[in-house]
């Protein structure tokens, strides 16, 4: 991340500025913290605007004590667009189908069901014990805010698991999926395109919902939780 840091109308940063450190910085941050220069911040917030409307850009606003910025997230061109969403995909894909394999093996193994079971989770628990949170040789798991955490203690690969989608998993939580293409070995290169770049991952996810290749879930519980997306079986 490039920071820039401005106090003055003298040091807003030019367009020509922006785009030479947006070909060498994925994102930039534009740093200030001027209280009463209200000139300085009407002009930078023109600024902003220009940027918005001339470059592929995406724009937060932020602030931290007497700090206040903007961050400039760099998007994906549309032939950048194409070409890594067949590589995300694939990413998509994997991540449902082993979340369900995962799944799928823990209630084969404790004879228990996240959707529909007459064992609740208290009678289980002194066997998870027992076992010490090990679905078997390679596979350990963790319980973390509703949700599950399975770890390849060989390979380290990582697949977080969202629970609250009414027996649906895979679901597409930006984090966990992110993590889940960084700790997978075939996946690890398009990873480094998304990592600190999660605008760029909406982009690409909103793309492929776009060509059917995605579909949106409702979580169990509205109030609390958005919908997101998975990968769409019907798109093989």
């Amino acid at each position: 991340m490039k920071k820039i840091f401005c106090n003055r109308t003298s040091e807003i940063p030019s367009l020509e500025r922006i785009k030479e450190e947006l070909n060498r910085n994925d994102i930039i941050r534009i740093e200030y913290n001027s209280r009463f220069n209200f000139l300085f911040i009407r002009n930078l917030k023109r600024q902003i605007t220009n940027i918005q409307k001339s470059l592929h850009v995406e724009i937060h606003k932020g602030e931290f004590k007497d700090l206040r910025f903007y961050i400039l997230y760099n998007l994906l061109s549309n032939n950048e667009l194409e070409k890594n969403s067949k590589h995300l995909e694939e990413a998509a894909k994997s991540y449902r189908l082993i979340s369900e394999n995962l799944i799928r093996r823990f209630e084969k193994k404790y004879d228990y069901s996240f959707t529909d079971s007459n064992k609740s989770f208290s009678e289980i628990k002194e066997q998870l014990n027992q076992d010490k949170n090990q679905l078997s040789e390679n596979w350990s798991y963790r319980f973390h805010g509703g949700d599950v955490c399975f770890s390849n203690n060989k390979s380290g690969q990582v697949v977080d698991i969202n629970l609250k989608y009414q027996g649906v998993y895979g679901v597409l939580d930006l984090w966990f999926f992110k993590y889940y293409m960084k700790t997978t070995n075939e996946f690890k290169s398009i990873s480094s395109t998304y990592i600190d770049n999660t605008p760029k991952l909406t982009q690409t996810l909103n793309y492929l919902k776009e060509k059917g290749k995605l579909k949106l879930v409702k979580p169990e519980f509205e109030l609390f939780y958005s919908e997101k997306f998975i990968w769409d079986t019907s798109s093989t």
